[in-house]
């Protein structure tokens, strides 16, 4: 019997036991220094699409001159990253998305994880993956940092919303969550994080000055007191160092807890200043 005279029922059981794709999808912007070790700890991928909004380092051109990278040029300006990624899943047709950011890395115990997981029958259309942080080098066991985020769905369940920062993504159907981590090493230095904080609070003022959810804690805007600004960054301070135990991270700890509470004042501060300049 030839290959064309493959009988529909031999052919479907041919085909059970193929692996579903996995394609990993990522904003960069200016990622020359991670990109190697990045495109390294997913040697076991089967696609990468990055979306490139304006690098000026050579980070699109390194990425470009690797055959496993798909590259998406994205309008240059300050896009919103979850707007950014957007573009990279809506070139995903089939198999499973994993979103994952450059200062990113999936744990082994989470590369064995979803390996057996496109290895057999899946029921949920997405997975919740833990997070493990890491904030000026050091590992933030304590201060609220155990969290978990929507970065592993099928391709066409899940999508971000329009202009909503720091959202993780929504998927059409059942959700479930692993148990191995991705490796997060968010902020190597303190200029680091006041970069991203200064990026991230402009983006954020229009939506609180329209009076929308969004920042740092997906709340309305606070109402214009000075008191009740500075009561809301203690107490965001109080909520990270003492009430999650943050002091148990030593000065790093500490160091976040209190910028966190600096960038809800910021927050609100831009709101503020967007607002007056609009009304005009």
């Amino acid at each position: 019997m030839t290959s064309a005279e493959v009988l529909p029922t031999e052919a479907n059981r041919l085909g059970e036991g193929k692996k579903p794709s996995l394609t990993v999808v990522a904003a960069m912007l200016n990622e020359r220094d991670h990109l190697e070790s990045w495109l390294e700890n997913l040697d076991w991928v089967d696609r990468i699409i990055l979306i490139d909004h304006g690098s000026k380092d050579g980070s699109l051109e390194i990425a470009r001159s690797q055959p496993r990278c798909e590259c998406i040029s994205a309008p240059e300006g300050e896009g919103l990253i979850e707007d950014i990624r957007s573009l990279g899943l809506e070139a995903v047709n089939e198999g499973w998305v994993l979103v994952l950011d450059l200062d990113e890395r999936v744990s082994q115990g989470l590369k064995e994880e979803i390996t057996d997981l496109l290895s057999r029958e899946q029921h949920a259309d997405g997975y919740l993956i833990p997070f493990r942080h890491y904030v000026f080098g050091h590992w933030l066991r304590y201060g609220g940092w155990d969290d978990k985020h929507l970065r592993l769905f099928k391709s066409g369940k899940g999508h971000y919303t329009p202009g909503k920062i720091h959202a993780d993504a929504v998927v059409e159907g059942e959700v479930e969550s692993l148990e191995q981590a991705v490796l997060h090493y968010a902020h190597p230095t303190i200029h680091d994080f006041i970069m991203r904080m200064n990026r991230y609070t402009t983006q954020s003022a229009e939506v609180l000055a329209n009076g929308k959810p969004g920042g740092l804690r997906k709340r309305v805007r606070l109402p214009e007191s000075r008191w009740r600004w500075f009561q809301a960054s203690a107490s965001f301070f109080w909520t990270r160092f003492i009430k999650h135990r943050g002091f148990r991270d030593g000065m790093p700890g500490f160091i976040i807890a209190f910028l966190l509470a600096a960038y809800l004042f910021v927050e609100q501060a831009k709101a503020w200043e967007f607002a007056r300049e609009n009304s005009r």
